[in-house]
């Protein structure tokens, strides 16, 4: 069982980066944003709401072996950056579903705050990978 919970992490951080590269490789390729019903943009809607029920998968896995040696070892340092991982995944989900909207308020500030959700969960999860891999 514990490996099921190694393993959903695992692919469920592949999978942010791969939501993430959607929007940054369309912009290197075009020199602008996709427009919010593109092509590119449904992809990594796609693609992050996938991860979003990954990164649920790996919390479900995870919760049998808490008291396995390696979840002891890591702690509550390591669990407090999983967890704020966790809820970021679900506000930033929630500002990118907003983004879709063509005529959006404020996009700007929307889309600001959908990449700064972005990067917390990427340090977020990193810190957290780090603390258990050091725990061992």
């Amino acid at each position: 069982m514990e490996a099921i919970a190694v393993w959903s992490g695992w692919i469920a951080t592949a999978a942010i980066a791969l939501a993430a590269l959607v929007p940054i490789v369309q912009r290197i390729r075009a020199g602008k944003r996709a427009a919010p019903g593109s092509s590119p943009i449904r992809l990594h809607v796609l693609v992050g709401l996938a991860t979003a029920a990954l990164a649920f998968v790996h919390t479900m896995a995870v919760l049998p072996v808490l008291g396995s040696p390696a979840a002891i070892a890591g702690g509550l340092f390591a669990l407090l950056p999983a967890g704020a991982a966790f809820f970021l995944l679900v506000a930033h989900a929630g500002l990118g579903l907003q983004l879709r909207e063509p005529k959006l308020k404020d996009r700007a500030h929307k889309r600001r705050m959908h990449t700064t959700t972005a990067v917390l969960i990427a340090l977020m999860v990193a810190v957290h990978a780090v603390l258990l891999i050091r725990a061992g």
